[in-house]
C-alpha cells in the first residue's frame, strides 16, 4: 500500500499540473503561449537562483562573508532564503510581463502563467521523487555494504534513511503531493499580482507579491524543525487559501477579456 502511495503522489505531481493547464488553457480559450512562458521563467529563475546560493553558502563556509550566530543561524537561514526565493521569481515574472508577454493583460493570462510557473516546479520535483522512489526500491532488499556510491562512513546513515522510507504511515507519502498543490496555488496568485502591478500601474502590488512570496517559504523554512510536517502542511494550506483570496480579489480589477461581436451586429458610430 505504502508504495502505491507514492506511485500515486509522484505521478500526481506530474500529471495533475498538465491537466490544469490544458483544463484552464481550453476553458479560457487561450493558446499554450503563457503557460509555455510561465514553466521556461521557472526554469531561467533557478539557472539564477541556484548558482547564487551555492556562491553564498560557499562565501559563509569560507570566511568571506561573517558567521551568523548560532541563536540567530535559523532565522536568519529562513529570511535570507525567503527573500531570495522572493526576489529571483518575481523579478522574473515581471520581466516576462512587461518586455516578453507584453500583451497579456487579463485575470486569466496571469493564471495560465502561474500554473506554467508552478507546474513545472511540481513536475521536476515530481521526477525527483520517482527517481528517488525507484533508488529506495532497489536499495530495499539489497546489501547496501555492496553499493560502491555509499563511503562506509555514511552507510548506517543509508540504512536508516531507506528503513525510515519504507516504515512511514501511508498519509506521509501524500505530503509532497499536498504541498505541490498548495505552492501551485501560490504561484498562480503571485503570476496575477504581478501581472496586476503592471496593468493597473501600481507598482505596490510586485513588492505585495515578493514580500508574501518570501514569508511563505520562510515560514516553512523556520516552521520545518519547530513543528510536525504534518501541522507545517496545514499551516501552508492555510496560506494557499489566503493566496487564492487574493487571487479572486484582484479577479474583478483586470480588462474582462473581448467578448466576439455576433455576426451582423451594427457598431454605434
Amino acid at each position: 500500500m505504502l508504495s502505491v502511495a507514492y506511485v500515486i503522489s509522484f505521478l500526481g505531481m506530474i500529471v495533475l499540473p498538465i491537466l490544469l493547464g490544458i483544463y484552464l488553457a481550453r476553458k479560457f480559450k487561450l493558446s499554450w503561449k503563457p503557460l509555455l512562458a510561465g514553466a521556461l521563467t521557472f526554469i531561467a529563475s533557478q539557472v539564477l537562483h541556484i548558482p547564487f546560493l551555492y556562491g553564498l553558502t560557499a562565501a559563509f563556509k569560507n570566511g568571506t562573508l561573517p558567521a551568523i550566530p548560532g541563536g540567530w543561524s535559523t532565522v536568519f537561514n529562513a529570511v535570507l532564503l525567503g527573500l531570495l526565493a522572493g526576489l529571483f521569481e518575481e523579478t522574473a515574472r515581471y520581466i516576462l510581463f512587461k518586455f516578453i508577454l507584453r500583451k497579456a493583460n487579463t485575470w486569466n493570462e496571469g493564471v495560465l502563467v502561474g500554473v506554467g510557473h508552478g507546474g513545472i516546479e511540481a513536475i521536476l520535483i515530481g521526477v525527483l521523487a520517482a527517481l528517488a522512489f525507484v533508488n529506495m526500491l532497489v536499495y530495499k532488499n539489497m546489501d547496501l555494504s555492496l553499493v560502491p556510491s555509499i563511503p562506509a562512513d555514511q552507510l548506517e546513515l543509508a540504512k536508516q534513511q531507506v528503513a525510515a522510507y519504507w516504515s512511514a504511515p501511508v498519509y506521509m507519502a501524500f505530503l509532497g503531493l499536498v504541498e505541490r498543490f498548495s505552492a501551485v496555488c501560490l504561484h498562480i496568485a503571485l503570476s496575477v499580482m504581478v501581472l496586476y502591478s503592471i496593468v493597473a500601474k501600481k507598482p505596490l502590488w510586485f513588492w505585495f507579491a515578493l514580500l508574501w512570496h518570501a514569508f511563505v517559504d520562510a515560514a516553512a523554512v523556520f516552521l520545518v524543525q519547530k513543528v510536525s510536517v504534518v501541522s507545517l502542511e496545514g499551516i501552508v494550506g492555510v496560506m494557499a487559501l489566503i493566496s487564492l483570496g487574493v487571487l479572486f480579489f484582484l479577479r474583478g480589477k483586470f480588462p474582462q477579456p473581448s467578448a466576439p461581436r455576433p455576426e451582423g451586429e451594427v457598431v454605434p458610430a
